[in-house]
């Protein structure tokens, strides 16, 4: 029974990412009129810039708070660069571009921090030793 609760439980888990990943793309779309594949790389280059600021030994918090602004400044040029020009290309120019956006983020994240995985520090450590 406890072997069928957890895969119970692992499959509802399962199925919440999936939908946060669908609500995600929908909003997405919804906002940009895009199908934006790259979203996934987006966030995961912010969480790495996140990482390597607390490796860098910035306090968790101002880790987060300066990996928003950066990101939000990386956002920015993303739309500027990317999003403008292709906005009343074809439908299948623009499914080519953030595709290519996908390979660049996920290629330069590998460059710069490896294809290891990385464990991130939970901003609740502090709690835990209470």
């Amino acid at each position: 029974m406890e072997l069928f609760l957890h895969q119970v439980l692992a499959g509802i888990a399962t199925g919440g990412i999936y939908a946060c990943m669908a609500l995600a793309i929908v909003m997405i779309y919804q906002a940009i009129d895009h199908l934006n594949f790259a979203q996934g790389e987006m966030a995961m280059f912010s969480t790495f810039i996140a990482w390597q600021l607390i490796q860098w030994e910035v306090p968790y918090w101002a880790a987060f708070f300066l990996t928003l602004a950066i990101s939000f400044a990386g956002g920015y040029l993303i739309e500027r660069i990317i999003l403008k020009p292709i906005q009343n290309a074809p439908i299948l120019s623009q499914l080519v571009a953030f595709i290519a956006l996908y390979s660049i983020l996920n290629s330069s994240a590998g460059e710069i921090w490896d294809f290891n995985i990385k464990t991130f520090p939970s901003p609740f450590e502090l709690l835990r030793m209470l």
